[in-house]
């Protein structure tokens, strides 16, 4: 078994292991002998044939591990003999109806599937113990195809509180590809419900070289199966070393467990790596943020927690809870990260902070668009820190690399509305977007577009100011754009900058800022260099509701943006999130 990726309360991003091992080694008792539980084979037609043969064996509440040999007359009785003794690959193990309970872990060879008769039909609950004890075990040496799918199957680790449980997780898939987890409702582990892990290295610091390809998780329920604590946090499914991956159509909810218990639905495993993962159509939750500042008890108020990635597209989600994103380069793709049309945030304004989407150290080339942020304190944040830190992520050709591990380059947040933008109780910086610069306030920004957003204070809750870039009197940013924006309702001003502008290249145009502490932008140092400003209006942009913020027809936001090559409708493109009309 691999070591434990752990985030700890000191600072946004402090990352601790806990190492049980230095080699990939198994972490619970080794399969019986082959030889002992070989198969007879079965001279009737009753669907298995034994092993040697790529067909369909069961397990039956009414079958019988030491006179059964697979066949539908003669099941087994437990899933863990059919899965010792059924190894050929294209075999598939059937788990009939019914309610078991399994003492040992299963360990389920490459090749062979598994497949009940529906999550509600057919239920495994593991009477497995010990602790980082596994269920369900899915363990090669990487680069190994698994060619094998699991459905259909309800697997339950019995916990009900910290001193009541027994499995700690649910399924490891580790070394293998093409592995297919669908269908099937994992709940009650006590640490994490399911990791994909893709490599053999233990907390990778640089690029492994070695991924898995293929794996599939999607229409599963997860529940009740990630903890949280002082020394770490996990998740109900856990990825690393994955390229290509799919997660969708899941509901994964934590919010079950006690005050800084509850894990992340969606967690990074062995330091990511993550090449071209698509995460859509998912529910996940989070349960609400309780603390009163990030990391306290070691919780956080992440969904999603992901390191080293490229190529990651997050969409048609609903997601309540934050997506934290770490390390962020693009690789041989066209972005970092794609994040779009999705639904962040909760019902109902949580009473402590909250954020949206935070993206941490270097990123490169993300595009933000067409989402709904509701009652979050920040909708977007980027968390950078010193030019020199390298948050324990070496650059591969050594030294700094250019801009510093925190670079913000191309990056691109456009038609998003932000709602109910609040203050929160508790330790953060509240605001549409904001670059935060933890000990150095020297973030170093190229190239970054604000346009087309409608961001929204939340009365009687309004943050200082709408666009923060007040963290940058060390730093430096060229070629800040922001277009076409209605910001509304925050008490400082709708954008500001630092006591020391070091900003060049910024151009301000056609936005509406109305309602705001100031409707001008503040920039305490001075104008930045380059400065461009004009076109820009402070009026009502009559929204027809308070729940969308659509445009009403008179509104003074219509037609009166400025073309930045994003699609319109009327003479000149609308300032806002979206066209009127759309």
């Amino acid at each position: 078994m691999k070591s434990i990726n752990v985030r700890m309360p000191a600072g946004m991003l402090v990352i601790a292991a806990l190492v049980f091992s230095a080699c990939k080694k198994e972490i619970t008792n080794t399969p019986l002998a082959a030889a002992e539980d070989s198969v007879k084979h079965n001279q009737g037609g009753g669907g298995g044939t034994g092993t040697g043969s790529a067909n369909t064996y069961y397990v039956s509440t009414s079958g019988n591990d030491v006179t059964g040999d697979g066949t539908s007359a003669k099941p087994f009785n437990t899933l863990s003999k059919a899965a010792a003794v059924i190894t050929t690959s294209g075999s598939v193990i059937h788990v009939k109806a019914g309610t078991y309970t399994e003492p040992s872990t299963v360990r389920l060879a490459k090749g062979v599937s598994l497949e009940g008769e529906g999550m509600a039909n057919t239920v495994i609950k593991s009477s497995v113990t010990g602790q980082w004890s596994v269920f369900l075990s899915l363990e090669s040496s990487q680069d190994t195809p698994g060619n094998q799918s699991i459905s259909g199957l309800t697997f339950d680790g019995q916990y009900v509180s910290e001193s009541n449980n027994k499995t700690w997780w649910g399924v490891l898939v580790s070394g293998r590809s093409n592995v297919v987890i669908h269908d099937c409702k994992i709940i009650n582990f006590r640490d994490r419900g399911v990791v994909f892990d893709g490599n053999d290295v233990n907390d990778p610091v640089t690029d492994p070289g070695h991924y898995a390809t293929g794996n599939k998780f999607y229409n599963n329920t997860v529940l009740n199966s990630a903890a949280q604590n002082n020394n770490y946090g996990s998740g109900l499914l856990n990825i690393g070393g994955q390229q290509g991956m799919e997660i969708y159509g899941n509901t994964m909810v934590q919010d079950q467990r006690g005050r800084y218990l509850n894990g992340w639905p969606i967690k990074y495993w062995d330091n990511g790596w993550l090449r071209g993962v698509k995460i859509y159509n998912n529910t996940l939750t989070k349960k609400a943020y309780d603390g009163t500042y990030p990391g306290e008890g070691g919780n956080w108020d992440f969904a999603i927690e992901l390191f080293n990635i490229s190529g990651l597209e997050i969409y048609n989600n609903t997601i309540q809870g934050s997506i934290d994103l770490n390390y962020n380069k693009k690789g041989n793709y066209a972005f970092c990260t794609w994040i779009h049309h999705n639904k962040i945030g909760r019902p109902t304004a949580n009473t402590h902070f909250e954020s949206g989407i935070i993206l941490e150290f270097r990123t490169e080339s993300a595009l933000i668009e067409h989402n709904i942020f509701n009652n979050v304190s920040s909708g977007v944040q980027f968390n950078t820190r010193t030019v020199n830190n390298n948050g324990g992520y070496p650059n591969p050709g050594g030294g700094t690399p250019q801009g510093g591990f925190s670079f913000l380059s191309n990056n691109v947040i456009r038609n998003n509305l932000f709602a109910n933008v609040y203050q929160g109780n508790g330790t953060g910086t509240a605001a549409g977007v904001t670059v935060i610069s933890e000990n150095g306030n020297d973030p170093q920004i190229q190239n970054l577009d604000i346009y087309n957003n409608t961001i929204i204070a939340k009365p009687g809750a309004a943050p200082w100011i709408g666009l923060d870039f007040t963290s940058g009197e060390n730093g430096n940013a060229t070629g800040v754009n922001i277009r076409n924006n209605i910001v509304t309702g925050f008490r400082d001003a709708w954008l500001k900058g630092s006591s020391a502008t070091r900003m060049s290249g910024v151009v301000v145009t056609h936005n509406d800022a109305f309602g705001n502490g100031s409707n001008a932008p503040v920039w305490p140092g001075g104008n930045p260099g380059n400065y461009t400003y004009g076109n820009n209006i402070s009026a009502n942009p009559l929204f027809v509701s308070l729940i969308d913020f659509l445009l009403q027809p008179a509104s003074p936001c219509v037609n009166a943006g400025v073309n930045v090559g994003l699609p319109y409708i009327g003479s000149a493109p609308d300032i806002g999130y979206t066209e009127y009309g759309k």
